[in-house]
């Protein structure tokens, strides 16, 4: 791949780095304008739980619709016309005052803009060679970590109307850039077209069952130190300054996480290796952070458990693209198998925190040994039951020995 394509190849990933932060940002843009939601849409805390879960569903229902449209259609109308029916949304979303109808703006803009998730590993593995496109996923996923990292302290300087307004903004700025730059990569003017049974194939592969599961817990987990660990370090005599300070740290150590696990995939070249250190590391560094005495120690474990855990998410979902280097499925269905993991994360990641809400309440012993026991399925469905995809792995080179 010449300099030329390598460049615009980065260019590419910069867009869809950018939309993760904005997705992030709009993903947590009500929790973190809690009281100005509460008081614009008239709803407690129960109302406020639901219309911060709306988004968090959305995968779902893109991944199943968007994934098999990306693959007939091709990425460039597709998320053209997408986008642009959920930025018209999102805009509306903003002077809307009615809480129902807030709740089904937010699904309906979040869904249409969602073909950019679906569609980014497809189109990045029309960019990169097989050694490189899952260090670039691992890349633009460490844009929700932005997103994440700037959301709390933009939304309480600009406050909700403003922010909610900003989201809209953001995504025409995406939509004009993707028109400008938009398209498929020089692999997929040799792709084929989609052959009958694909779908099935997708759907039916061990492996997307299982980084999507891995995938899921990389989410679950990294959730449930996000939803209830300002509040368990209070309930263990963190003072309040404290408190909101880590939630701070927290973001900001996933953030830099996720660009610390995007440069091991590019130096070990071994991702079942990669994965092992991000769950493991990261668990250790979040468990050792609650269960010794609380003090300096803490916010060290804590940081380092971040900067370890923040890299999981990309590795787990990036390595899609490589997985019909198993036969399990033809390469030209890569967008429909980017759909059907984030569909089945979609699934998870709902169910998954009203289920430990119901269960463990504020018990965060109960609640911090679940998120090692997510770490651990993480480990054995990303990092053991999953064959070496990474570059130093048999299939890779005998991929790339075949071509010579």
């Amino acid at each position: 791949m010449n300099n030329q394509v390598s460049g615009r190849a980065w260019v590419i990933t910069a867009f869809f780095t950018l939309f993760m932060a904005v997705m992030t940002f709009n993903l947590i843009v009500f929790p973190a304008c809690a009281g100005d939601t509460m008081e614009a849409y008239g709803i407690g805390q129960a109302g406020l739980t639901t219309l911060a879960s709306v988004t968090s569903v959305v995968g779902l229902f893109a991944g199943i619709i968007f994934g098999p449209l990306l693959d007939r259609f091709g990425s460039r109308k597709t998320i053209m016309i997408a986008m642009l029916i959920g930025i018209v949304l999102f805009f509306v979303r903003a002077f809307v005052t009615g809480y129902v109808l807030v709740v089904v703006f937010t699904f309906l803009a979040s869904f249409f803009v969602g073909v950019c998730q679906v569609a980014a590993a497809k189109v990045l593995d029309t960019w990169f060679t097989k050694d490189k496109v899952s260090v670039a996923f691992a890349f633009q996923a460490g844009g929700a970590g932005i997103g994440s990292a700037s959301v709390f302290v933009v939304g309480a300087a600009i406050g909700l109307h403003n922010s909610l307004l900003l989201v809209a903004i953001a995504y025409t700025v995406l939509w004009v850039s993707w028109i400008i730059i938009g398209k498929d990569g020089p692999v997929a003017a040799n792709a084929e077209k989609p052959s009958k049974g694909g779908i099935a194939k997708v759907y039916s592969s061990s492996y997307v069952w299982l980084l999507s599961i891995a995938c899921s817990c990389a989410v679950g987990s990294t959730l449930l130190i996000n939803t209830y660990c300002i509040n368990a370090f209070l309930s263990k005599g963190l003072d309040p300054a404290g408190a909101a300070m880590m939630g701070t740290v927290i973001n900001l150590s996933l953030l830099v996480g996720g660009y610390f696990g995007t440069f091991l995939m590019g130096v070990i070249k071994r991702y079942n290796v990669v994965t092992f250190i991000c769950f493991a590391g990261g668990a250790l560094g979040y468990l050792l952070s609650w269960f010794t005495p609380l003090g300096i120690n803490t916010w060290v474990f804590m940081v380092i458990g971040g900067l370890i855990m923040g890299g999981a998410i990309g590795l787990c979902s990036g390595r899609t693209p490589l997985v019909p280097l198993t036969g399990q499925f033809p390469q030209e269905y890569i967008g429909t198998a980017s759909g059907a993991l984030e569909t089945i994360k979609g699934v998870l990641t709902f169910v998954f925190p009203i289920v430990i809400a119901n269960l463990f309440q504020t018990n965060y012993n109960a609640i911090f040994i679940t998120f090692g026991v997510l770490c651990v399925i993480g480990v054995i469905t990303g990092g053991l039951m999953v064959p070496e995809l990474g570059p130093k792995g048999k299939l890779q080179m005998e991929a790339a020995a075949n071509k010579q």
